[in-house]
């Protein structure tokens, strides 16, 4: 190497460091199991700076993060809210506990993500930091100078037929500038998740959170079988509510499993276990992009029934 070579690499050296960590992006190898579905719902978010866009922008980019990295489907939020509305009704006993209905049926999901931010702080510690004075009528700029920004999330994976917890984690990031001057609150056109966000240390510490609850998330799905529906039964031919897109393909067996009985909590009416019993299994045969199509192999399946991978 050249000496003029060499400081030009202690700069370059240098400006990684005050750049912060490297984010990884995406999964190492590309999945071929069956993939399980799951719902992020919006986080929770008690933050008074940055109010209900904390929550919200959290979320989306961790169903960015899931959608990237491609070993679950995420199911759409679209109606998600008049859903959750109505469950709610029925734990209040505007409807009853049969009438009310299960999240698992409406969403398609067969896990229901739900976090809550428990830390969303530009300057955890380290140097000074200081607000615009016109915060909350539009723009404020927010300087810097030698801090540590972090963000905590706190992760529930709920069984989306029965309501019940099957894990918890946190999550944590965080990420350190030499320097730095920029806006992070515009009612104009500012996202938590956006462009402009995910360039300041707080942006940078919220990608490590999403990395690390991705990573928990994994985990924590390993205890969750991989599971579809019946959509029907026509002499034996088998209808199946999943297809490519989970990558179900031919030649895979499935065990039909029927509910058998769903325990209900006398006091509040919600559903907290379900009983299922083997009743047959079924082979697939062929396979579109959200559907396939199975054999019988054992028993008569029926619109419902449970598939679960032998």
């Amino acid at each position: 190497m050249s000496a003029r070579g060499a400081p030009l690499c202690a700069w370059l050296a240098v400006a990684l460091l005050l750049a912060g960590p490297v984010l990884a992006q995406g999964p190492p190898t590309t999945y071929a199991g069956p993939k399980k579905t799951v719902f992020v719902s919006t986080f929770d978010s008690a933050n008074m700076l940055y109010g209900a866009a904390t929550g919200e922008g959290l979320s989306q980019m961790l169903l960015e993060a899931i959608m990237t990295d491609g070993r679950f489907v995420a199911v759409e939020r679209l109606g998600f809210g008049d859903i959750e509305a109505e469950q709610q009704l029925g734990k209040l006993g505007a409807t009853t506990a049969e009438s009310a209905p299960k999240g698992g049926q409406l969403i398609g999901a067969s896990v229901i993500i739900r976090g809550t931010v428990t830390k969303f702080a530009p300057k955890a510690k380290g140097g000074g930091i200081s607000l615009g004075s016109s915060m909350f009528g539009g723009n404020s700029g927010v300087g810097m100078s030698g801090n540590t920004a972090v963000v905590e999330i706190s992760l529930r994976l709920i069984d989306a037929t029965t309501g019940q917890v099957i894990s918890t984690s946190k999550a944590e990031g965080s990420a350190s500038s030499k320097e730095f001057n920029a806006t992070l609150y515009q009612r104009d056109g500012f996202q938590i998740g956006g462009t402009q966000f995910r360039e300041t240390p707080l942006g940078q510490a919220a990608e490590q959170a999403i990395q690390a609850a991705l990573a928990k998330i994994a985990t924590g799905m390993e205890n969750v079988a991989w599971s579809a529906l019946v959509i029907e039964n026509t002499n034996g031919a088998v209808y199946v509510n999943a297809g490519a897109n989970q990558n179900v393909k031919p030649g895979m067996k499935l065990a039909v499993y029927r509910k058998t009985k769903e325990l209900t909590d006398p006091a509040t009416g919600i559903v907290i276990d379900t009983l299922i019993d083997k009743v047959g299994a079924v082979e697939v045969e062929t396979v579109r992009e959200k559907t396939a199509l199975a054999k019988a192999v054992e028993g008569a399946p029926v619109r419902g029934d449970v598939l679960r991978a032998e």
